[in-house]
């Protein structure tokens, strides 16, 4: 994939992904109950820290969300690839 239609297709992906945990978090409780504990220990860790370790924290969070952008990324791009190898596929069998 050309570097532009990379730079074209991240707001796409991202748009996406976040319709997908939107409608995760509203259909399935399991994810939603888990987002919520999740946010309740953040808070937690956060309010119980010295200091001098809240900046230390505050990087581990945005390095986490950084790599957790970087993976939904990979994961959906292979995931349309793999439907793509799929579809020719099964379109050379039609044949």
């Amino acid at each position: 994939m050309s570097h532009s239609l990379e730079v074209l297709i991240e707001p796409l992906i991202q748009h996406r992904l976040k319709l997908l945990y939107k409608e995760l978090a509203r259909t399935n409780s399991q994810y939603y109950e888990m987002f919520k504990e999740r946010e309740r220990y953040l808070h937690q860790m956060r309010e119980s820290i010295p200091d001098i370790l809240y900046d230390t924290l505050f990087l581990y969070e945005d390095t986490q969300i950084s790599m957790q952008t970087i993976l939904e990324r990979n994961i959906y791009l292979q995931g349309f690839k793999d439907a793509l190898y799929l579809s020719d596929e099964l379109y050379k069998y039609t044949l």
